[in-house]
């Protein structure tokens, strides 16, 4: 069963308590490369918690990745983390997730 602990996932949080919209448009300007991250998804055998589909961003040369997830806890609510990924994180995020519809 996956866990639901972001944290278990280490990285720094970009974003803290903010909107979805400010986290897809912070993913734009900062990534090469982004995805519809969906509610539910999978990801290190995490559960990533969101309200709605928002936008995971993939920085290659940096080897990180923009992550979304919404916290239960008071004070955090839609956070941005930037994480460490290596070359088959980025294969199983290609794979499993879908390119933003105005890219298509």
């Amino acid at each position: 069963m996956p866990s639901r602990c972001i944290n278990n996932l280490g990285g720094k949080v970009l974003l803290k308590d903010t909107t979805p919209d400010e986290v897809n448009r912070y993913v734009t300007k900062n990534s090469k490369e982004q995805y519809e991250l969906y509610p539910e998804f999978v990801f290190r055998d995490i559960r990533i918690l969101l309200k709605a589909p928002m936008l995971l961003g993939m920085q290659i040369r940096r080897q990180k990745i923009l992550l979304p997830f919404t916290k239960l806890c008071p004070g955090y609510g839609t956070v941005l983390y930037e994480i460490n990924a290596t070359e088959d994180d980025f294969a199983y995020l290609r794979a499993h997730l879908k390119k933003p519809a105005d890219e298509r």
